[in-house]
């Protein structure tokens, strides 16, 4: 009789334990599934409410158009390389007119410039 008492309190018991681990178990399922709820609660608030304090830069009508034709002008070469080749073969033929005395002139104002 006492080894049917023993299986019994020890049936009994585990029955106990495993109703306890189940329910530790869902408990842990609820606080988990209650964090992943205020997380996607955070995340829609943050996403929903404007930025606080956040640096904002309003560009005036001026500025706009020098960015529209700055934007425009990268298609465009600074260089003009058929004007640049006609004064290379001139020079080269010797039909190119250098005027000594102009070129002077620049290289004097460009060191004042330079100078100060």
């Amino acid at each position: 009789m006492s080894d049917i008492n023993n299986q019994y309190q020890h049936v009994a018991g585990n029955k106990t334990n495993n109703t306890q681990a189940k329910a530790a178990s869902q408990s842990q399922e609820v606080q988990q599934q209650a964090n992943v709820a205020k997380t996607q609660q955070a995340t829609e608030q943050a996403k929903a409410a404007p930025t606080q304090g956040a640096d904002q830069a309003k560009f005036t009508p001026e500025s706009q158009t020098l960015l529209r034709m700055t934007q425009a002008s990268k298609d465009v070469s600074d260089i003009n390389q058929k004007k640049v080749d006609r004064i290379k073969q001139a020079l080269e033929d010797g039909e190119f007119p250098v005027d000594a005395a102009r070129v002077a002139e620049k290289m004097t104002s460009l060191e004042k410039l330079i100078q100060g």
